[in-house]
């Protein structure tokens, strides 16, 4: 039953568009570890990524997102997995997740408290996100 007195946009939950990257090197993968004072997952070690502007396509919103995080030129994705997520502060999120087969420039961190190469999926703060990592590896993917 729906109250008269409420909006459908009140009703239901917004969801945000979102992209990240898999970014793999050998058998490590580039996860950030988010700053401690974020909105959203607090300190969690995560793919790195964010949300889709308004008027940005998704391969834009990738490629501006890896540039201000990261500090990279991305050149050759490829999409990985789309998913529903709901972060620590409530935001309902869609992300869309590439591997990032190609890049150019030197990572560096940004945004996050740190960015790293990762060589144990299981410290991945998101259970998803190792199964992407892990799926992408198991295809034998090498930037």
């Amino acid at each position: 039953m729906v109250r008269p007195n409420l909006s459908p946009a009140l009703l239901r939950k917004e969801v945000a568009d979102c992209v990240a990257g898999v970014l793999i090197r050998g058998s490590t993968v580039l996860v950030e570890k988010r700053r401690a004072d974020d909105e959203a997952d607090p300190g969690l070690v995560m793919l790195p990524g964010g949300h889709v502007e308004r008027n940005e396509s998704i391969p834009e919103a990738l490629k501006r997102e890896m540039r201000e995080e990261l500090g990279i030129r991305i050149e050759k994705i490829l999409p990985a997995r789309i998913r529903y997520y709901t972060a620590s502060n409530g935001e309902r999120q869609r992300i869309q997740y590439f591997h990032v087969k190609n890049w150019n420039g030197k990572i560096r961190s940004n945004e996050a408290e740190t960015v790293y190469w990762e060589s144990n999926v299981k410290n991945l703060s998101d259970e998803t996100e190792r199964k992407i990592v892990l799926d992408l590896m198991r295809q034998g993917s090498q930037p």
